[in-house]
């Protein structure tokens, strides 16, 4: 089978395929070849936007993966809590699925990591970043263990288990400034620290389960256009992260004289792009997001090349959103040439059609495809994404999140611009 790139948060298993005017379905995982990389350095692969743009990945966040491969007694992640709204560190399979021993989890979000003597976690308490932690991966686990994951068993060269470090919305955006956790491989009585890699390469999706069957094309009534659904990948391997859940609905790009209105309540999250402790009293969530990516096979996140060299992605973060009085968002979605125009109305976020793709997949309508990441949900909240648990249903979807439920409507920008957002809703 062909190889496919890393997808982010379990979107990798979610190759696009069209009906003549459907959603997306699955289609099988795809196998990999032989590892390109070995314990020789640290976090020899990543994944970003804006260097391997596939499968919907956000533009605020990154991933750096490190593999393990056996027989090693353990692996020792030594780092620095980064400046930004939200890290992890997650365990997974050579199958990319995350798993428990004793109970134990494969992944550690911030907010449970505990600091080394004389640092503070500033997910815990109000601290500058900079403090230091030490997450150990082994096989002997116990629940209740602090800053110890899981080491995955029977992995080798050609079928790797991973470490993977995810971090979102970095200060200033800049990914460069991320400090990447020491890693230190045990092999029996032995431990050598693995030297930093100078470069890094696209992480590969992992293989598919032993005995797993081929997902035959679901047989199941598409929702309309513009509604909201829960897609049934957020846990179904591709390096599925445990703090994250998504809806996603497909839209058609409407005539050029229109633009496409998405509105709901939004939900309440830290302010700025550092860290605050967490759980916080009236945080839903530590961060949420809403992405256009382009509905052809990789589908990949809109970018648009500016003037004078700016790169537009078709990601807004929370903080990038614009909120009204209600706390209600309002992202408009249309062409960069109306960007200024739709910019200048009140409470409206604009959100980008891409400037290259007109008609994906061949067909005589330009495809996209809308998603609203929820990560790391207080448990007080009731409406979230993680609240939808039924696959392919936008009535569930939207009784599950209440007034969270995102609506889509389709109005002409000169009533936008004459009237406002209210005189564009559905």
């Amino acid at each position: 089978m062909r190889k496919t790139r890393f997808a982010l948060i379990g979107l990798a298993t979610a190759i696009v395929a069209v009906s003549t005017l459907g959603p997306p379905v699955s289609a099988a995982p795809t196998t990999l070849g032989p590892s390109s990389s070995s314990e020789t350095c640290a976090w020899p692969w990543a994944f970003r936007a804006q260097d391997d743009n596939q499968f919907f990945p956000d533009s605020a966040a990154a991933y750096w993966a490190e593999p393990i491969v056996g027989p090693s007694a353990g692996i020792t992640a030594s780092g620095t809590y980064p400046d930004s709204r939200y890290f992890s560190l997650s365990v997974y399979t050579r199958y990319g699925t995350p798993f428990d021993v004793n109970g134990v989890s494969s992944s550690l979000p911030d907010y449970r990591i505990a600091p080394e003597q004389g640092s503070t976690n500033p997910w815990q308490h109000q601290a500058a970043p900079g403090g230091s932690y030490r997450v150990t991966v082994r096989s002997a686990v116990s629940p209740g263990e602090p800053n110890v994951l899981p080491l995955p068993s029977g992995t080798s060269q050609l079928h790797p288990g991973y470490l993977v470090y995810r971090v979102y919305l970095p200060a200033g955006g800049n990914f460069s400034q991320v400090k990447l956790p020491t890693i230190t491989v045990t092999q029996g009585s032995e431990s050598r620290t693995l030297p930093a890699c100078s470069t890094q390469q696209p992480f590969t999706l992992p293989e598919s389960a032993p005995g797993a069957a081929t997902p035959a094309p679901k047989k199941v009534p598409a929702p309309p256009p513009g509604a909201f659904y829960n897609p049934g990948f957020s846990k179904s391997g591709g390096l599925p992260d445990a703090d994250t859940a998504y809806v996603w609905a497909y839209v058609i790009r409407p005539a050029p004289a229109d633009v496409l209105v998405v509105r709901a309540k939004a939900p309440t999250f830290p302010a700025g792009a550092g860290p605050s402790p967490w759980p916080a009293s009236g945080e839903d969530m530590q961060y949420w997001s809403m992405c256009v990516a382009v509905g052809t096979t990789t589908v990949p996140t809109v970018v648009n090349h500016l003037p004078g060299g700016q790169l537009d992605y078709g990601c807004r973060a929370d903080e990038a959103t614009k909120l009204d009085g209600a706390g209600d968002y309002s992202y408009v979605i249309g062409s960069e040439a109306q960007r200024a125009a739709i910019s200048g109305v009140a409470g409206a976020t604009f959100l980008p059609f891409s400037t290259t793709q007109t008609t994906p997949l061949g067909r005589p309508w330009p495809l996209y495809l809308l998603l609203l990441r929820n990560i790391l949900v207080s448990p007080g909240f009731q409406h979230s994404v993680q609240k939808v648990t039924q696959a392919d249903d936008a009535p569930a979807a939207a009784a599950a999140m209440g007034p969270y439920y995102p609506h889509v409507s389709t109005c002409p920008l000169a009533t936008l611009l004459a009237k406002g957002v209210p005189a564009c809703e559905g």
